[in-house]
C-alpha cells in the first residue's frame, strides 16, 4: 500500500511538473516589451553662413548596438531578431550657447534625418514653418505611426543630419545636440 501511495505521489508531481512546464512555455511565447530607445545624443555643428539662400546642414555618425540594448532591457531573453515594430517617439534639438542674435529663430525651416547601415534611405522629419521667436530648444514633429523596424535590424551605425533654411544669417557656428528616441516593441518568437 505504501508503494502505491509513493507511485501515486510521483505520478501526481510529474503531471504537475508537465502542466507547469507547458504553462511556462506558453507564458514565454507571450513575453513582450515596449522599450524606449535613445540611440545617442549627437553633437552637430553647422558652420556660419552670411546669407539666407542656402540650406545649411551638419552630420554625425554614431555606433549603437541595438541587439545589446534589447538584451540588457529584457534580461537577455530577447534580441534584435525579436523586434516586431519600431517607431520614432521624438526628436529634440537643443542649441548650445543660444543668444538673441543666434538661436532657432534664425531658421525659417528646420529638419532632421537619420539613416543606418541597415537602411541607407534617410528618414526625414521637419518643421517647415519654424516660428520667428527666440528658442534654444526645438521639438520636431514626428510621425509616430511610421514603421522603422528596417532601420534597426542589422544596424549598428546611425548617421544623423540636422538641416535648415536660414531666415537671418548665422554669424557663428551653430552647435546643437539632437536626441532621437524610438519606441521598440519586442516579442518572443512563436506568437
Amino acid at each position: 500500500m505504501k508503494n502505491l501511495a509513493k507511485i501515486s505521489s510521483v505520478v501526481a508531481f510529474s503531471c504537475l511538473g508537465l502542466v507547469t512546464f507547458n504553462s511556462c512555455n506558453k507564458l514565454g511565447k507571450k513575453l513582450q516589451y515596449d522599450l524606449d530607445m535613445q540611440t545617442a545624443s549627437v553633437e552637430l555643428v553647422i558652420p556660419p553662413y552670411s546669407g539666407t539662400t542656402l540650406a545649411l546642414s551638419g552630420s554625425q555618425t554614431e555606433n549603437f548596438n541595438v541587439d545589446s540594448f534589447i538584451k540588457a532591457n529584457t534580461a537577455n531573453l530577447m534580441g534584435v531578431s525579436n523586434i516586431t515594430s519600431a517607431k520614432i517617439k521624438s526628436c529634440e534639438l537643443t542649441l548650445h550657447d543660444a543668444t538673441t542674435a543666434l538661436n532657432f529663430a534664425n531658421f525659417q525651416s528646420c529638419g532632421g534625418s537619420f539613416f543606418t547601415d541597415g537602411n541607407p534611405t534617410p528618414f526625414e522629419i521637419s518643421i517647415p514653418d519654424n516660428p520667428d521667436a527666440f528658442a534654444d530648444r526645438l521639438t520636431l514633429p514626428v510621425d509616430t505611426s511610421a514603421e522603422l523596424r528596417g532601420y534597426l535590424t542589422n544596424s549598428s551605425r546611425f548617421t544623423y543630419t540636422l538641416s535648415g533654411r536660414l531666415r537671418r544669417p548665422a554669424t557663428d557656428s551653430i552647435h546643437c545636440t539632437a536626441t532621437f528616441t524610438f519606441k521598440v516593441h519586442v516579442q518572443a518568437a512563436g506568437e
